[in-house]
């Protein structure tokens, strides 16, 4: 499994994928430092608040760009990452090569499962930091100020890592949907594109009212439930809803993507 890691990270798409993730903080440190903070923050079209607070500090700065990243540029990389991995090596015409060696189906779909969600882990942790050291530069060091509350250093960094735990779980469902287009088709285009496209179709229809209850199981409809780690004491209960929300996807998914792969005829 190491040595596919390694493999995967000296791809040219990685690399790309964690320069082009890391570098969106940049761009947003030098747009939010060289503009006026009247209005520059967002205003109405800012859900969360923290656009407006973000010069405070260089965690509110962090905080910022994990809400702008998080909700579609972040589920981008990770289709990228993990709908790459089986139908890569179906377009080399080495996935047959790799069924004859002792390993079965099952354990090499594990292996290119796992990687590719240290990748999109790793993609989320790069994004992260990057953010982080932006914001420290540009705006200094400091507790954050969120719309319910102030938070010390210690309490908002311990806060950070559990709301980027909480996002990348919630993801999950999107890693899992990529990995088993990526067992259907030999173009990892396609397995990419067409992960992004059904991510924003359902984050379409959670945003129709119309829909009523039906959203409630939608697999992005607590995808913000994290903002209830900002308040202080902080608010579990979507958080719970939203963990559990996944599971089911995530079953459903992984096991269509096995029984699938486990029973095809591999002819690249």
């Amino acid at each position: 499994m190491t040595t596919e890691l390694i493999r995967q990270l000296r791809r040219r798409r990685t690399l790309f994928g964690l320069l082009g993730i890391a570098s969106v903080p940049v761009l947003l440190a030098l747009a939010f430092y060289f503009t006026s903070g009247d209005g520059g923050g967002g205003g109405g079209g800012d859900p969360t608040g923290l656009f407006d607070l973000a010069r405070q500090s260089g965690l509110n700065f962090t905080i910022m760009s994990v809400a702008a990243v998080s909700p579609f540029l972040l589920l981008s990389v990770i289709a990228l990452f993990t709908g790459d991995t089986v139908s890569s090596e179906a377009g080399w015409s080495s996935l047959r090569y790799l069924l004859t060696r002792p390993v079965n189906r099952s354990r090499l779909l594990g292996r290119k499962l796992v990687v590719g969600l240290q990748l999109s882990v790793l993609a989320a942790v790069v994004m992260t930091i990057s953010a982080a050291v932006c914001g420290l530069i540009a705006f200094g060091g400091g507790g954050m100020i969120t719309p319910f509350g102030n938070l010390a250093v210690a309490e908002a960094v311990g806060r950070i890592v559990l709301i980027l735990a909480y996002i990348l779980w919630s993801a999950a469902w999107v890693a899992c949907l990529a990995f088993a287009l990526s067992t259907v088709t030999d173009e990892p285009v396609g397995a990419v594109a067409g992960t992004i496209v059904i991510v924003i179709v359902v984050q379409i229809l959670d945003n129709i009212t119309a829909l009523g209850s039906i959203r409630d199981y939608l697999p992005v409809h607590e995808a913000n439930a994290w903002l209830g780690l900002l308040a202080d004491p902080p608010r579990y209960a979507d958080l719970v809803r939203g963990m559990w929300l996944q599971v089911p996807y995530i079953i459903v998914i992984l096991g269509l993507a096995w029984r699938h792969f486990l029973r095809k005829d591999v002819l690249s």
